[in-house]
């Protein structure tokens, strides 16, 4: 965990999946890992500048707007590879209204589909809003994982770097043994 380098990408989706491309629809970070060395739960958080005035998200209350985002490690370019989890997509407006109750604060679900049993196992997600200049905008999001389900993560990682490798290795064998045969041609070529 402590060299873990972590990035997530929040957007404003439309009612069909579409993300918008004008202001105030889409922002990113990077993660860091805010928990104890240890602890039971997995705090992953990230920060946004709510006085950026042009790369924030604003959390709109309209009915026809969704909240998705996406955390992954290792780069600043997301792959289904490099991907923890993902936020299963949240109405703005219920985030609006649950904002009222807490105030500036609402909540989430994330899926790490490389779990077993990912969807009876998603993953808490908290959001914490700003009011700037009659916009609710995106501040932090926090990310909080079980142990034992970040474990399961990172060993499903390894064993596919370990697949990765293992193929590598096979490929070059058989590299090998195409060069052996043009080896043996050519030799067969100069003695006949």
């Amino acid at each position: 965990d402590e060299a873990f380098c972590g990035y997530c990408s929040f957007q404003m989706l439309d009612a069909d999946g579409i993300a918008s491309c004008v202001k105030g629809c889409n922002i990113n970070s990077s993660v860091q890992i805010v928990s104890p060395p240890g602890a039971d739960l997995v705090v992953f958080e990230a920060h946004f500048l709510t006085t950026n005035p042009l790369f924030f998200l604003e959390v709109r209350n309209e009915e026809q707007f969704y909240l998705f985002g996406q955390w992954w490690m290792d780069g600043p370019k997301h792959s289904e590879a490099n991907q923890i989890c993902q936020l299963v997509p949240i109405k703005m407006q219920d985030c609006i209204k649950q904002s009222e109750q807490n105030p500036h604060a609402f909540a989430g679900e994330a899926q790490c589909q490389v779990l077993r049993n990912s969807t009876t196992r998603l993953v808490s997600a908290s959001f914490t809003t700003e009011d700037k200049k009659f916009k609710t905008k995106l501040a932090k999001v926090t990310l909080t994982m079980p142990r034992e389900a970040w474990m399961e993560y990172k060993s499903y990682r390894v064993r596919v770097w370990k697949a990765g490798k293992n193929w590598a290795g096979q490929d070059k064998d058989e590299d090998d043994e195409k060069k052996k045969d043009e080896e043996k041609k050519d030799e067969e070529k100069k003695e006949g």
